[in-house]
């Protein structure tokens, strides 16, 4: 019968209202496939149901619409079961995946360990499209290259019949061939069960596959055992790690017992409550003949037994505690005997208030280096830095002198005077200068400038440096010493203050009233 709507899909009323495409298919492809792809996937009742995806709604005028979708007209709070009704089974079966998993065996060669492994996978059929996919579970030096073992497809059945493996070909304890492997299904997830229980197949029970050699012998598990002590150990040793009591540290930083003992000679003996250390100091004096070793015992925790284990394995409960130094008493370091002979002040109010014990003071006190008062210092000479000399005085080796490191850096000022000499010299009289003082550092700079057909050179008249004010005890030049109208005596010139500039006129006027 003849129809006056146009060919067009959509607007003819006799085609069927749940075909999803119109396109044609060639006679080749046809007779290749025969009727396999032609024909409709099943359907089948799933326990659960995927939850509803809604699209976002930004962007529409009316929010009680969904955007373009399937359903395109139908309210989201629509209760209207006619879309499920004409979902094509690729929607309705979407993202409902069986799981399976199996095993083969594969030989072996060339081995004396083994003649066989069990080669474990997981096996993921998609009841979208029929079509499986193959996982390995990766193994540890296994020797093969396990993963994705069979990339998403349609596998047909082993027995020519021209049609693809369907859900029933699946049974737990029984085996089935996928492109020649026969692998033999030993469990499945819950909700693969369930979906056999609803179309009335159920499953199995699960079983516990054979081991093969590689398994019982090559792949011994490791279970790793964290050695804290030695972790802690190996992080101090790098100049990091962590105290073990952070209120300890707090509370306890920078205060340290000190004790008088004796072995043989008098030692100092420091005790850190911050991180219970002790480190133990010799008493040096000048001209005893000794070598001036520093330290007897470096600073570390000391156990109460000495132990030959291994570095950071003696346990935090073992080291000596302030409880456990005792006047009188001997104190075992490293099965040496060190006898307690006295403390001083800090220790004993210490002992008092925690232990409520009464530590006696003495002890033999270190040396301390008395400055020699015979060194004669030579007058300067002039060249180069007064205190830069001085360092040849007082050491061997000289240091430089340090600097006010934040009157450098607060006072980067200068300030600029004109003067003249104050002479009688026909020659001199009319010689113009510039002299700049910096207030970082105290130092002087004297620059001449150009005087055409003068015949006497310009630039540099004095060196930069701090220079002393014989007028007032040669003591070093201060702003105080430089004030325009008199006359100042710079390294022997005399010279007569003219005028500044506006900033030194005004800094004059801030810091001088």
């Amino acid at each position: 019968m003849a129809s006056a709507f146009p060919k067009l899909p959509g607007f003819v009323p006799t085609q069927e209202i749940d075909k999803p495409n119109f396109r044609k298919v060639s006679s080749t492809k046809q007779e290749q496939n025969r009727e396999i792809n032609h024909l409709p996937n099943k359907e089948y009742a799933v326990p659960r149901k995927q939850p509803i995806q809604i699209p976002p709604q930004s962007g529409m005028f009316n929010p009680d619409y969904m955007s373009t979708t399937h359903a395109m007209h139908l309210p989201k709070n629509s209760n209207n079961d006619s879309e499920e009704l004409y979902q094509p089974s690729w929607v309705k079966m979407d993202r409902h995946v069986l799981r399976f998993s199996g095993y083969f065996k594969e030989a072996v060669v060339e081995s004396a360990l083994e003649n066989y492994r069990i080669r474990k996978i997981t096996i993921f059929y998609y009841l979208e499209d029929h079509s499986l996919s193959i996982t390995e579970p990766k193994q540890e030096n296994s020797g093969v290259p396990q993963g994705a073992f069979l990339k998403r497809q349609k596998v047909l059945r082993a027995d020519n019949s021209k049609t693809f493996i369907l859900p029933e070909d699946f049974r737990i304890n029984q085996d089935i061939i996928i492109f020649g492997k026969t692998i033999r299904l030993f469990d499945c997830d819950q909700y693969t069960r369930e979906f056999y229980e609803l179309q009335g197949i159920p499953q199995e029970p699960s079983f516990v596959p054979q081991s093969d050699s590689f398994e019982t012998k090559t792949m011994t598990k490791f279970i790793p055992q964290k050695d804290t002590v030695m972790k802690d150990y190996l992080e101090h040793k790098l100049g990091g790690g962590k105290v073990t009591s952070q209120k300890q540290f707090l509370e306890n930083d920078r205060k340290v017992l000190k004790f008088y003992v004796f072995s043989d000679i008098d030692y100092i003996l420091h005790y850190y409550l911050a991180d219970d250390t002790i480190e133990i100091k010799e008493i040096n004096s000048a001209n005893s003949g000794r070598v001036p070793f520093p330290m007897m015992l470096r600073r570390q925790k000391l156990p109460r037994k000495f132990s030959l284990n291994q570095p950071g394995q003696t346990y935090a409960e073992d080291f000596i505690r302030p409880q456990d130094i005792q006047y009188g008493q001997p104190l075992i370091i490293y099965n040496r005997k060190v006898l307690i002979k006295g403390c001083d002040q800090f220790t004993r109010q210490y002992y008092f208030e925690k232990f409520n014990v009464d530590f006696p003071l003495g002890g033999q006190e270190e040396y301390v280096h008395q400055e020699r008062s015979n060194i004669i210092i030579p007058p300067h000479n002039g060249i180069g830095d007064e205190q830069d000399s001085l360092g040849y005085i007082y050491r061997l080796q000289p240091k430089p002198p340090k600097k006010d490191f934040f009157k450098w850096v607060d006072n980067q000022v200068n300030l600029r005077f004109l003067a003249m000499f104050n002479t009688t010299k026909p020659e001199d009289k009319d010689r113009v200068f510039v002299i700049t003082f910096f207030l970082n550092d105290d130092s002087l700079l004297i620059y001449e400038p150009t005087v055409r057909n003068s015949g006497i050179p310009d630039g540099k008249f004095l060196e930069k440096r701090k220079y002393k004010n014989v007028n007032n005890n040669n003591e070093f030049f201060t702003p105080g010493d430089l004030i325009v109208g008199n006359e100042v005596q710079i390294n022997g010139w005399k010279f007569q203050l003219l005028d500044c500039d506006e900033f030194t006129k005004k800094w004059y006027s801030e810091n001088f009233k």
